[in-house]
């Protein structure tokens, strides 16, 4: 065949196609959003492309080093962005409505097809019963409660559901960020404040000296951040990583890699700050203007030795508490001290374990005393960074009226497991109140509690928090629980009693996405100077229907769909998906009328409807890029909300409030120290999860668990482009601690904690700080369904590490999601490549042959 020949074939199948964009907004990335070009063919999608909105018809950013610095990047997908392909059209893909029978949990029984409308009657009549049984606080809704929010769609008018305080991402800087600088981020997020501590990714160009502390952004932060981090090393900004582990972001970015110990870092910063004081290498001019100066000496003469323990925190101190040699540290000190600005970013990881969020608010104090927490090319430290939107997007209007419920905020985001497993001791008298409020973070003594007895599960949401053992337990004990699935074999699925066959959001239909983006989609930091308008996507395959149709379906039944979607309430499914974009294209239309808006977005004419599906990423362009609270600050006021107004290394409010009579129901010192005095004396410097607890004696190593680039979350398990062949899901260990275990490389091995334990091949690397051990987050919780003596579902044939990790905070704050733990690793047999591959197939792809068996008896056909 000729070349003209190969461009005719071509050409010949890609008749008829078309070409739309959208968003892939996976939570976990952040900020990227990346844009994807889709081919869409006969209902389906063939092919996904980058993004080519600058360089149109071509995906290469040249667009040069001027268009870079106003932020007119393409935003290219990750492989996962790629790959969804597979994910949509999996041999595991949920087609039809199920029910379950037999009890709830693996192995405890099997699902079986039912029409839509005996599962939308049986879920709308359950959900009567349930509040009239329990009242309004027994249903849950599993999306996204944080903040104080509710995701319950049908509580403002069928008056049900209710919110968390705290947040899962930026949960172990929380407490540092409102008691050391006031910045209150349920606020930020729901547009109340705007002290906002995030930057744009351009300003990280202002730069001289990046720190990533636990941050990996090659792998863990995908989108212009990440990319403008590579391009400032690129042209000179010096970078350490300081990490246990040799990340790819060391290998690609790092001028200097500093491993630690992981839970030390801490030990390390208080040295630093001890340099930092000792060496006068401080922003007199901005201490002096924004730092409280009361605890400003306080915290320097706990750091000098002159408190109560009389310990001068100096690096020699430090270094055999966190692995690093003192002289590392107090080089590493004077570089800080002696570079402005510097962009330390104290990463989640660091903070999401046991009294992390001590070395979270460290990181601020450290900011403030260098003068680099608040002026273009520094940064507050590693929390959930917003910052103004440049682009106003349309506003698609359905007709809600606001509804008259107040939805009440009643526990911590991060205690839903306390909540299922103590509840029921609590209701049966068996529990104190007090006991029970500490255990869940109840705001208030006055507040509601929870009896939850229905859980609405969003895809896999009970597989991805720690402690499974317990939390699947508790998930199970309920009532009834429904929800929406991808496929059929997610572990959350075990735990539903209905589950419903949920669209791919960017990719098929019309629907919303979550935070209230519609379909107007921008990264929520980092770059939010353009937004997507995500078209209309592929057809939804099988019985597969719109989520909004299925909440006005359920809300119809309830007797208040004309008030939750009254545009829509009477529409067929048949004229779903036309009815849904009518709405969204008249609020296209209503928002080109602003002529103004249209000149300032460079349109020189009303851009029609027809005009932004063809070309649907609106963009401006950054004059001066947004660096931490730059907004409050140009209006002369203080961004520091704290009651004195300024920068408190020692918080007045921890001073003056008892904690565990508040939200956090817990204790908290004022200032970030080593030893915490409610701790008990022998272990008081010793984190639940570090090297210095005695159950380390029992399980000597530190587990981390950080995220791939082949997994959102724990989206792309089930996906074959994404596992075993370029992906091999393993504990990680050190070469030490392998030799002194007897493990060689591809061994199997058991991994034990004392919440749970696992199965998993032995990735013996030095790229391991020895002591330390990692599992990747993102797996699914598989089980053969057979008792296993730690587990109470079976043995886990995938290895999910939130099955090893404990979830308890107390005497301590509530409010962190413990992503860390102590194991141990103890060979169970000698590797074999091939039976590892088909152990780990059972355990990521069961359900495969169940799917296509049920599609068979469906009368579907199947390849």
């Amino acid at each position: 065949m000729d070349k003209q020949a190969i461009i005719e074939a071509s050409r010949a199948r890609r008749e008829g196609e078309r070409i739309f964009y959208t968003s892939c907004p996976a939570n976990g990335c952040w900020d990227s959003a990346c844009i994807l070009r889709c081919h869409e063919k006969d209902g389906k999608i063939i092919a996904i492309e980058a993004d080519d909105s600058v360089n149109k018809n071509d995906s290469r950013e040249d667009c040069g080093w001027d268009n870079i610095w106003k932020g007119n990047v393409q935003m290219r997908p990750c492989a996962m962005g790629h790959a969804w392909k597979q994910e949509l059209y999996a041999e595991t893909r949920l087609l039809h409505p199920m029910k379950r029978v037999g009890k709830k949990g693996a192995g405890n029984g099997y699902f079986v097809p039912i029409s839509w409308e005996e599962a939308l009657d049986t879920i709308a009549e359950k959900m009567i019963e349930i509040k009239g049984k329990y009242g309004p606080y027994g249903i849950f809704h599993s999306q996204y409660p944080s903040f104080g929010k509710n995701g319950f769609p049908l509580a403002p008018w069928w008056e049900a559901g209710f919110g968390a305080w705290g947040e899962h991402s930026c949960s172990g800087h929380a407490a540092g960020e409102i008691f050391h600088i006031g910045v209150d981020m349920p606020k930020c997020a729901k547009g109340l404040a705007d002290n906002l501590p995030g930057f744009e990714a351009s300003d990280i160009f202002n730069s001289k000296l990046l720190v990533m502390w636990g941050m990996d952004p090659v792998v863990a932060w995908f989108g212009p951040t990440s990319y403008y981090m590579q391009l400032a090393h690129e042209y000179g900004c010096k970078t350490i990583v300081i990490d246990p582990r040799y990340t790819q972001s060391a290998e690609l970015l790092a001028d200097q890699w500093i491993p630690i110990r992981p839970g030390t870092d801490l030990a390390m910063m208080l040295a630093v700050a001890q340099v930092l004081y000792e060496e006068d290498l401080i922003d007199h001019e901005f201490v002096e203007q924004w730092v409280e100066p009361e605890g400003f000496e306080e915290w320097r003469a706990y750091v000098m030795g002159e408190g109560e323990d009389g310990l001068k925190k100096t690096p020699e101190w430090a270094a055999p508490i966190c692995a690093v040699p003192a002289e590392t540290i107090r080089e590493f000190a004077r570089l800080y001290g002696t570079t402005k600005p510097v962009h330390l970013q104290y990463f989640y990881s660091c903070a999401k374990r046991h009294l992390g969020d001590y070395s979270a608010a460290a990181a601020m104090l450290l900011q403030a005393m260098t003068g680099n927490i608040a002026c273009a090319g520094g940064c507050e430290s590693g929390a959930c960074l917003p910052t103004p939107g440049r682009v106003p997007a349309p506003r698609a209007d359905f007709g809600r009226d606001l509804g008259g419920y107040k939805v009440p905020v009643l526990f911590n985001n991060n205690c839903l497991t306390e909540i299922l497993a103590n509840q029921k001791d609590y209701w049966e008298g068996r529990l104190s109140e007090a006991d029970f409020r500490r255990m869940i973070g109840s705001p208030s003594d006055d507040a509601p509690l929870p009896n939850i007895q229905m859980i609405i599960f969003e895809n896999n949401y009970a597989n991805n928090h720690s402690n499974v053992n317990k939390r699947f337990a508790g998930m199970a004990d309920t009532e009834f629980n429904w929800g929406f699935q991808w496929h059929l074999n997610q572990a959350t699925a075990e735990l539903c009693d209905i589950i419903l066959p949920a669209p791919v959001w960017q990719f098929e239909g019309m629907d919303e996405y979550m935070y209230g983006h519609q379909r107007f989609v921008s990264g929520p930091n980092g770059m939010r100077n353009y937004f997507t308008f995500c078209a209309r996507g592929a057809e939804m395959p099988g019985e597969v229907r719109s989520k909004e149709w299925v909440w006005t379906q359920i809300a119809n039944r309830l007797g208040v769909g004309d008030q939750y979607n009254p545009r829509l309430c009477d529409v067929a499914w048949e004229d779903w998906v036309d009815a849904q974009e009518a709405i969204y294209k008249e609020a296209v239309e209503k928002w080109a009328d602003n002529e103004t808006l249209m000149a300032c977005l460079g349109y020189d004419h009303k851009i029609t409807w027809e005009e932004l599906n063809a070309n649907p990423v609106v963009r401006t362009e950054i004059d001066v890029p947004f660096y931490p609270f730059k907004n409050v600050l140009e209006r002369g006021e203080s961004p520091f909300k704290t009651p004195t107004g300024k920068i408190e290394f020692s918080s007045t409010f921890v001073k003056n409030n008892d904690l565990s009579k508040l939200r956090w129901r817990g204790e908290f010192e004022p200032m970030p120290v080593w030893k915490p005095r409610y701790l008990d004396a022998d272990i008081a410097h010793a984190s639940n999860d570090g090297f210095y607890n005695p159950k380390a004696a029992k399980y000597p190593l530190s587990m981390v668990t950080p995220v791939s680039i082949y997994r959102q979350h724990s989206s792309n398990d089930n996906n074959p482009y994404l596992r075993e062949d370029c992906y091999r899901h393993a504990v990680w260990i050190s070469g030490v601690d392998a030799q002194a275990r007897g493990i060689k490389d591809g061994d199997i091995c058991r991994v034990y904690s004392d919440r749970g334990e696992v199965e998993l091949t032995a990735y013996v690397t030095n790229r391991m700080t020895p002591g330390t051990a990692a599992v990747h987050h993102g797996a699914w919780f598989q089980t053969d369904g057979t008792s296993a003596e730690m587990n109470k579902f079976g043995k886990d044939l995938r290895g999910t590490p939130n099955i090893l990790l404990d979830d308890g905070h107390l005497p301590h704050l509530l409010g962190a999601l413990i992503i860390a733990g102590l194991i141990e690793v103890e060979k169970v047999r000698d590797g074999d490549a091939e039976g590892f591959g088909n152990e780990a197939e059972r355990g990521g792809m069961r359900g495969a042959s169940v799917a296509l068996g049920l599609r068979r008896s469906l009368g579907e056909e199947t390849e």
